[in-house]
């Protein structure tokens, strides 16, 4: 069980990178298809900035250095995702918002636990607390 906690990290990381790509491959279509609440400003600008948010955290995660903070913030960004984006569909009975929202509620669960418990053996962190 010992790279446990990395192979974790691996998988959680994982969908951050991803979808981060994602918002700065595709900022456009992500305004279009809804993702950004009608309530922020210059709403490209907002799916840039989120993208790169996500990356950062995502390779922070996946490299283990300053875990906590990295996860308290992806927790941050998926709880408000939770709320902003999917809430409404989920309120709604759609079944993909309530599939997206169950998805991100679940990730920002395991991103609060990692931000207690930090990254684990194998990590920068592990590494810097010798």
């Amino acid at each position: 069980m010992k790279y446990a906690p990395l192979i974790g990290r691996i998988m959680f990381a994982a969908p951050f990178l991803m979808f981060g790509l994602g918002h700065l491959t595709d900022a456009q279509g992500m305004v279009d298809g809804g993702m950004v609440p009608s309530f922020l400003p210059a709403p490209t600008i907002v799916v840039y900035l989120t993208g790169i948010l996500i990356i950062v955290g995502g390779v922070a995660v996946l490299l283990g250095y300053r875990t906590k903070l990295a996860a308290l913030v992806l927790a941050g960004f998926l709880l408000s995702t939770v709320l902003f984006v999917w809430g409404s569909g989920f309120m709604a009975g759609d079944q993909m918002a309530t599939g997206m929202f169950m998805k991100d509620l679940g990730l920002a669960g395991a991103a609060l636990m990692m931000s207690h418990f930090g990254a684990g053996p194998n990590s920068m962190d592990a590494k810097a607390a010798e």
